[in-house]
């Protein structure tokens, strides 16, 4: 392992050093260095160019070979082979810009979601006579900031290897951030301590600046998501129904228009819908876990269910939604019981710290003040049990660091910075208000964007049916209209049959208002796991099918009577 990894960089340094190719790679490494430190990627710049040239030259070579089978041939394919080798000697070429853009859009996003919890924890430590270097120095043993803990380490990496001070380490951070906001407060904490200025106070202000920010961000969101929500209701709803109707009305192969809806169409819609939501969406931060294991185990179960279903009634369709409906269940349900805790968890925490204010008021310290609240005062069981654990963990020295990361990221940021006030000996009654009016205004923003969204969901449960109903009254007007003039029927091309054609669309039904579904669990909840929601939307659908065709025979019954 070790010989080849050493064979390969001797492969890289001689053609970063052979003469045709010399100037090239030192000129794309220049280029490419700069980004690189806004990046992040500490990595060398020759090597990584180097490395995507030597397959960018074999790629070429294959393409000239395939490029001479076509002249001495005339083999048509071999030219097409050669435009996609061609093609893709362009993509990994270029591929190491793309690589690091990539690596500055992750970690500016990054910064833009930790910087205002950023800015209040260094202000709390400030008032208690810790400066943001230090402050940075302790957060490398959190794992609450996953972002700004790696330029923590950077911002060590310069004092302790490169033997830069930490002013110094600090304006260089800045200078490599990708995030303007994230600069300009570094800048400007650097001037005031050479100047000699209140650095507490302007923490203390940028923080109220961000948090002020946040809120304007969430309530723009709030206004946009209901235009947004309209936007992605008008792409599915209306063109869905148009080319259900157009398939039906105007002479047309109905198999290749299925086929294009259902994985051309849909899917293209729903990836420039999640691309608009993800650019609306402001900063957030939730706890991460992976979750693969929920829909393996409900696709699991489903294929012995989708196995007695198909034999049983021999109807594709019944057997997806079958099969959706397992997955969306379990998978659901896993998240609306995290998201549950998670939920209780966060209700409690103002009160808790507008308990533990008063306490500190009292001049307890906040780990006396959290088992004195263990023992006297009730939240929720989800908030109990942690406070619990938090008092039991005091009592034994552990301290609060060494809790175990709860669903709430809101909590184990709350928590490590009670540690971090505990451990300072700082934390006055102002500092805990603040923290406790910034924990409310974070929870609020957040839950009126929630409730301007209520038209928005409803929208989603109705999907379902307005795409069926409408589908089976369209149908039977056609179905009309044959039995009326059978020139109709070869006019469109086709011969009728209700049965068959609306069995056909239904994956079609099915795969839009899961769709939908789902992007509606984006703009709502912030993510794609909720599909509890789907869930009951495929519910919807399935009774749907079974109604339609007997309501749109009523209809019509009616109107002929």
């Amino acid at each position: 392992m070790f010989l080849r990894e050493t064979n390969h960089k001797t492969l890289i340094n001689n053609l970063a050093n052979s003469f045709p190719l010399k100037k090239l790679v030192r000129y794309l490494s220049m280029k490419i260095s700069t980004l690189m430190l806004k990046a992040g990627y500490y990595r060398s710049p020759i090597a990584l160019i180097a490395s995507r040239l030597l397959i960018s030259i074999i790629l070429l070579v294959f393409s000239f070979l395939t490029l001479m089978v076509y002249v001495l041939s005339n083999y048509v394919y071999a030219l097409y082979l050669t435009f996609i080798i061609v093609a893709l000697t362009t993509l990994v070429f270029i591929s190491p810009f793309l690589q690091v853009f990539l690596l500055i859009r992750d970690r500016r996003e990054g910064l833009k979601k930790e910087l205002p919890y950023f800015l209040l924890y260094t202000s709390v430590l400030q008032h208690a006579g810790i400066s943001m270097y230090t402050s940075l120095t302790r957060l490398i043993k959190s794992n609450v900031f996953k972002y700004l803990k790696k330029e923590a380490m950077v911002f060590l990496r310069d004092i302790r290897f490169l033997g830069k001070d930490p002013l110094t380490a600090l304006d260089n951070l800045a200078k490599n951030s990708p995030l303007k906001e994230f600069q300009d407060i570094i800048y400007g904490y650097t001037s005031l301590i050479r100047s000699g200025g209140d650095v507490a106070k302007y923490l203390e202000e940028k923080t109220k600046d961000m948090l002020k920010e946040l809120k304007f961000k969430w309530k723009i969101y709030a206004e946009r998501s209901t235009d947004v929500g309209e936007l992605i209701a008008s792409m599915f709803l209306m063109l869905t129904l148009l080319v259900l109707i157009g398939s039906i009305i105007l002479p047309s192969d109905i198999g290749l228009i299925i086929v294009t809806l259902n994985f051309l169409v849909i899917p293209i819609i729903a990836i420039i819908s999640l691309i608009i939501i993800d650019s609306l969406l402001p900063e957030i931060l939730e706890f991460k876990r992976k979750h693969l294991k929920y829909p393996l185990i409900a696709a699991l179960l489903s294929i012995p269910l989708a196995y007695f279903t198909y034999n049983t009634f021999n109807s594709l369709p019944l057997v997806i939604l079958i099969v959706l409906l397992s997955i969306t269940s379990i998978n659901g349900v896993s998240y609306y019981r995290e998201r549950k805790i998670a939920k209780s968890i966060e209700n409690a925490l103002p009160e808790f710290l507008r308990d533990l204010t008063e306490y500190r008021k009292m001049g307890f310290t906040p780990a006396q003040a959290i088992i004195r609240i263990s023992w006297t005062k009730k939240y929720n069981k989800h908030f109990d049990r942690l406070l619990n654990n938090m008092s039991s963990h005091v009592r034994m020295g552990l301290g609060l660091n060494k809790l175990p990361k709860t669903r709430s990221w809101l909590f184990n940021y709350v928590v490590f910075i009670l540690n971090e006030i505990e451990e300072s000996g700082g934390g006055s009654p102002v500092i805990l208000e603040e923290l406790t009016h910034f924990v409310n205004e974070v929870r609020y923003i957040k839950a009126e964007a929630r409730k301007s969204l209520f038209i928005y969901e409803l929208v989603a449960y109705l999907t379902p049916v307005l795409l069926t109903f409408s589908l089976a009254l369209v149908l039977k007007l056609a179905s009309a209209l044959i039995e009326i003039d059978s020139s109709y029927s070869t006019f469109i091309g086709l011969t009728f049959n209700f049965d068959e054609i609306f069995e056909q669309f239904k994956i079609t039904i099915i795969e839009a208002s899961l769709t939908f579904a789902l992007l509606t669990s984006k703009v709502i909840d912030f993510t794609l796991r909720n599909t509890l929601r789907g869930f009951f939307v495929l519910l919807i659908a399935g009774l749907s099918f079974i109604i339609a065709p007997y309501v749109s025979e009523y209809v019509f019954s009616i109107i002929a009577s």
